[in-house]
């Protein structure tokens, strides 16, 4: 059995950070103590370091099966290390989508060979996957995704009768991406007559504007509270769909039946950065104003606003260096959604327990995932490492992600992250991947 010792660290916790040893023994956290004895252990000097628990991205789109040339379940699963994410749970808009049992299996049988961090899927809900929502154990799967905008493939879910149906039959938590598509198509049309083949990136945020995010965030409340099911509205990017979320903010992460996510995009970025960043700023739903982002950022601080996620979702070069009708939308960042956050921390834009609370704990409580989210003994030992005093910054050679690319490239970010610990094995040390030990599969309390 492994047996790790952190020496002299500082724990941060989402009520306080204390200096204290930590004792890992084989995939656990089995002791947090004063002088705990270092015999037959690995010892890592911490009284430099602050120690996080592991990031739980809710929102990444690894794009396997299917589209391996953008990324795969191997590639970014070391990028989420590299940046302290050590649980992933991975949207299903693959080709094929991610729609029946076999697929979700399918999926799990690569994760449980290539993937370094710990791993869960979406099934996704489609107009003829009904069956499926309804009979399939809840258990093994993380959550059931609705797109209920504008998206490609047979995942568009946006005839009424049929969503009813899904949030009728849903037997566990229901996320949805909610952009409203004649909205977003009318916009479209008036902007292509205006600008033709030019179209500005700057326009992406008028195009799928604020309203095509309210109307049809204000549908998946209507459903949720009509149908009693349990609704986690992903990626808000407007400070109306804050304000929507206020009424349902009472009660813990866990029981609550309609919550929200934030993802960095739209915490990091505003509509000045389209000029400097142009195509590598185009995701859906759009970032928008630098009023909405600070309401974002005040919705997670007030506890309205419950989790953080990324949304990284990678593309080949190519596909995001066209003009504004051919740059596909995605932008990746799930190597670095914790220097950002803690960039945020550093400014003053959010607190450090909010940034735990918020990419933990929360996360797990949400999802309800067994075992992880916390340091406390007993919990499984996925912990980020991190410097908050030494700077970082990102060069092409630092990219873990297949794509190669990314919107923080030559950003320097005022911490960095030294040691990545997954299921108690070191896999990232000194900043480098270090082991390829496989990830577990998560394990949900339903």
């Amino acid at each position: 059995m492994n047996r790790i010792l952190l020496k002299d660290a500082l724990l941060a916790t989402p009520s306080r950070i204390i200096r204290e040893d930590l004792l890992i023994e084989g995939n656990l956290i089995t002791k947090i103590d004063h002088d705990i004895s270092s015999e037959g252990a690995k010892v890592i000097d911490c009284h430099e370091l602050l120690v996080l628990p592991g990031l739980i991205d809710e929102h990444v789109h690894f794009r396997e099966p299917g589209m391996t040339q953008k990324a795969t379940i191997y590639s970014e699963s070391r990028a989420a290390v590299r940046g302290g994410v050590t649980s992933y749970l991975d949207m299903p808009n693959n080709n094929p989508p991610c729609l029946d049992e076999d697929a979700l299996n399918f999926k799990k049988a690569i994760a449980s060979r290539d993937s370094v961090a710990n791993y869960g899927f979406y099934l996704g809900a489609s107009a003829d996957n009904l069956e499926a929502v309804k009979s399939i154990d809840p258990k093994k799967y993380a959550a059931l995704k609705i797109f209920m905008g504008s998206t490609t493939g047979n995942l568009l879910l946006d005839d009424l009768t049929s969503l009813a149906k899904v949030f009728l039959n849903a037997r566990t938590l229901i996320c949805t991406h909610c952009e409203d598509s004649a909205i977003i198509h009318a916009n479209e049309e008036k902007a292509y007559k205006t600008y033709g083949e030019d179209v500005p990136f700057s326009m992406h945020r008028i195009i799928r504007n604020t309203d095509a995010c309210v109307e049809s965030t204000k549908l998946a409340i209507e459903l949720a509270k009509e149908s009693g099911a349990r609704l986690h509205l992903m990626h808000l990017s407007t400070a109306k769909e804050v304000e929507m979320l206020r009424e349902f903010m009472f009660g813990n992460c866990k029981t609550r039946q309609i919550s929200g996510e934030a993802v960095i995009p739209h915490i990091y970025f505003s509509e000045c950065d389209y000029e400097s960043l142009g195509g590598f700023l185009k995701c859906n739903p759009a970032v928008k104003t630098e009023q909405d982002r600070l309401a974002i950022l005040k919705g997670l601080e007030d506890g309205v606003i419950t989790t953080i996620g990324t949304d990284h979702a990678p593309h080949e070069l190519s596909a995001k260096t066209g003009n504004y009708k051919h740059c596909a939308s995605g932008i990746p960042s799930v190597q670095y959604s914790l220097l950002a956050l803690l960039d945020l921390w550093k400014r003053g834009e959010l607190s450090l327990e909010t940034i735990i609370k918020a990419t933990s704990q929360n996360v797990a409580e949400r999802y309800r995932i067994k075992g992880r989210g916390r340091i406390e003994e007993g919990y499984f030992a996925d912990l980020a490492l991190v410097n908050p005093l030494k700077p970082h910054t990102v060069t092409y050679e630092d990219i873990e992600s297949k794509c190669g690319f990314s919107p923080f490239l030559n950003h320097t970010f005022a911490c960095s992250l030294e040691h990545t610990i997954v299921n108690g094995n070191i896999v990232v040390e000194n900043g480098q991947l270090a082991d390829t030990a496989v990830g577990m599969p998560l394990e949900f309390d339903r």
